[in-house]
């Protein structure tokens, strides 16, 4: 850590010294490696921090493609969807609250697992104030209405929406995390491997594929593009692009600013970058060339 620090300390010094150098400091060639520096050295520091509807676009794909190829060729047994991480529960209960909305004809349980008892139990309860429910401009009054019954700054998820979800305690580093959750259609594992140093992060990773179905999708934003990029890779998944620019836009609204000085900064999508899809997609199927068939036909 000590050399990556030097050497990044250096060609700040260099570019700093040389006027031809400097206009070019604000270059993405020279923000992606200070990203990469960041990535290496920054302290890493878990957060409960979430909200509800965080990534419209996702939800969008959600109720769209995904559903479509995972009840094409199924049977009349609900879904199974865990959220991974799922802090106070805003995700959890977003995802239910949506699928009732748009796809009232979907049967589907939800399991939720946080590492936090504490945080378990404020999801449990099912109740926010404003400030918890309202910290997302992309909210809208639609769904607030669908979600919440409101009482002046009591915000109470309705309860035909909450009794969709429960919530328990694991941890996504338990080697028998699969053993204690099992298998799921859908798998949400988003915003917290980023928290994780990178070789817990791997760990946490190959865990949470072990839950996959054999025809399952996985939504896992908030992880080190270029680790999520590699082990989606060797773990085969298939990369969806449907609204891949504009969740990556939506992901980067509040990530932004920590771009490239803090490791949970999110770049700029660029669809220059090696293998493109596979780096900014945050959904993928767990599936193979059969994946790829059944989304173009639907």
């Amino acid at each position: 850590m000590k050399i990556l620090t030097g050497v990044y300390q250096s060609a700040k010094f260099i570019a700093k010294q040389i006027p031809y150098l400097e206009k070019y400091r604000d270059w993405v060639v020279w923000k992606t490696f200070r990203h990469w520096v960041a990535l290496m050295i920054d302290q890493r520091a878990n957060s409960t921090f979430t909200g509800f509807l965080r990534l419209p676009s996702q939800f969008e794909v959600l109720t769209g493609p995904v559903i479509s190829y995972l009840t094409k060729e199924r049977s009349s047994s609900p879904l199974r969807i865990v959220v991974m991480g799922c802090s106070n529960g805003a995700e959890a209960y977003t995802i239910a609250s949506v699928l009732m909305a748009r796809c009232p004809g979907i049967e589907f349980l939800i399991d939720a697992y946080d590492i936090n008892a504490d945080i378990c139990e404020k999801a449990r309860s099912a109740c926010y104030n404003a400030g918890e429910v309202l910290n997302n401009q992309l909210l809208t009054a639609e769904f607030i209405q669908a979600t919440f019954d409101v009482s002046h700054d009591t915000y109470r998820v309705k309860e035909h929406v909450a009794a969709r979800t429960k919530f328990h305690i694991a941890d996504v580093l338990n080697p028998d995390l699969v053993k204690q959750v099992g298998q799921c259609d859908i798998l949400f594992a988003q915003n917290f491997l980023f928290h994780l140093d990178r070789k817990a992060a791997v760990l946490a990773f190959n865990n949470l594929c072990s839950l996959l179905k054999a025809h399952a999708a996985f939504f896992i934003d908030g992880m080190d593009i270029g680790l999520r990029q590699k082990w989606a890779r060797v773990r085969h998944l298939v990369p969806l692009v449907f609204r891949i620019e504009e969740i990556h836009n939506e992901a980067r609204r509040a990530r932004a600013p920590g771009w490239p000085y803090r490791y949970w900064g999110l770049e700029p999508f660029m669809t220059f970058a090696n293998d493109w899809q596979r780096r900014y997609a945050t959904i993928f199927l767990n599936d193979g060339a059969r994946t790829t068939r059944s989304l173009e036909a639907s």
